[in-house]
């Protein structure tokens, strides 16, 4: 077992390019479960892909335990891979696959034998050791990926997308073996993906990436809770946030946010952190959780908060309904009740949830604290 620490880790592919990954610092504790989460290109593939040894670093350090990692050759950093692709040899049996990496290290074959029938347990793959991996499904291949990880007895996972080829239902099922198979193996495990449900539902904490930096390095309740700017509040969260552009006003002791389509107390709570942008434009952001139809309101919220809009779409997904809305050209996606029963075209009353809302600077995108 091992923490793995990034100290300020650079990485650029071609002199003149943007840098791949930048000035990425961060530490992974012993056995904690981290995800990197991020739009394709952010760089989150490419900084798991300098901790196992396969990208050269440009600038900054590797640390994995307490040992520097920068010049040393993937197989001697003791960190073992699952890929995208499963990257079984399809002329091996499952058992052959599982003990390959141990035979490439001069294991003894007894214990050999010992480390894949445990790894075969765990996975609960034991009645398919002889197969061939074309004789196996999807999630059973991912499965058989993942024991040749564990019988390595690594010091730290790295798992690059690895549910990605999935289908959605098994996707699901292969998460949450993947989480029990962590609380039970204990090992440090950096985990890559771009599905943020996967990072909410899966990481210890969660490092989110755009055009390779850290946007954010905290737990999932945190992100979502208390994103640091408007990138992380758009990317953690589905449907995503609503974001509109309003202008703070004061009148009569209280802070109003205005827009050409309608003018909405901002509660004291949050009126405190906007006395400098009094006058001035800032984005608010509002979750689709966070919107509420007006007969649902019950006196929560009042009456010069109410929000016009048109419904635009309504989708019936059992449990709730993701509703589009219109507001005098601004579009706004609402997550309500199946009990409220809106139809197309139909004009209504929303309210956002006052202490629920967030706000940006335009021009930094930094959350208003």
């Amino acid at each position: 077992m091992a923490r793995v620490i990034f100290d300020q880790v650079t990485k650029i592919y071609s002199r003149g390019d943007q840098p791949a990954v930048s000035n990425l610092s961060m530490e992974i504790e012993d056995e904690e479960f981290l995800v990197m989460v991020g739009p394709s290109g952010c760089g989150k593939s490419t900084a798991m892909r300098m901790v196992a040894g396969l990208e050269e670093i440009t600038e900054g350090r590797i640390i994995i335990g307490d040992r520097v990692v920068n010049d040393l050759p993937p197989k001697d950093r003791n960190v073992a891979m699952v890929f995208q692709s499963y990257a079984l040899y399809p002329h091996m049996s499952v058992r052959d696959n599982l003990a390959y990496p141990l035979k490439l290290r001069k294991v003894p074959k007894q214990e050999r034998e010992q480390r894949v029938r445990e790894a075969a347990r765990i996975l609960d793959i034991e009645q398919y050791l002889d197969r061939k991996p074309k004789a196996l499904s999807g999630g059973q291949r991912q499965r058989v990926a993942l024991g040749r990880a564990i019988v390595r007895n690594a010091d730290v996972f790295l798992m690059d997308e690895p549910l990605s080829n999935l289908d959605a239902k098994l996707r699901v099922q292969t998460r949450a073996e993947l989480i029990k198979l962590h609380d039970r193996v204990r090992t440090t495990t950096i985990y890559v993906t771009h599905d943020q449900t996967e990072a909410m539902t899966m990481g210890d904490r969660i490092a989110v990436m755009s055009l390779g930096v850290l946007q954010q390095l905290d737990t999932p309740q945190n992100l979502y809770d208390y994103p640091a700017n408007k990138f992380v509040a758009g990317f953690m969260g589905s449907p995503a946030m609503n974001f509109i552009d309003v202008n703070v006003e004061a009148a009569d002791g209280k802070l109003y946010a205005s827009t050409p389509g309608f003018r909405m107390h901002i509660p004291d709570q949050k009126a405190r952190l906007l006395q400098n942008y009094i006058g001035k434009t800032v984005t608010m952001g509002i979750r689709p959780e966070h919107l509420v139809e007006r007969s649902q309101l019950n006196g929560r919220i009042p009456e010069d908060s109410l929000i016009p809009a048109t419904v635009d779409v309504v989708e019936l997904l059992g449990n709730e309904i993701f509703v589009y809305l219109t507001n005098r050209g601004t579009t706004l996606t609402a997550r309500m009740d199946p009990e409220t029963k809106l139809q197309r075209g139909q004009e209504i009353q929303i309210a956002a949830e006052p202490d629920k809302l967030h706000f940006f600077d335009p021009k930094t995108e930094e959350a208003i604290r």
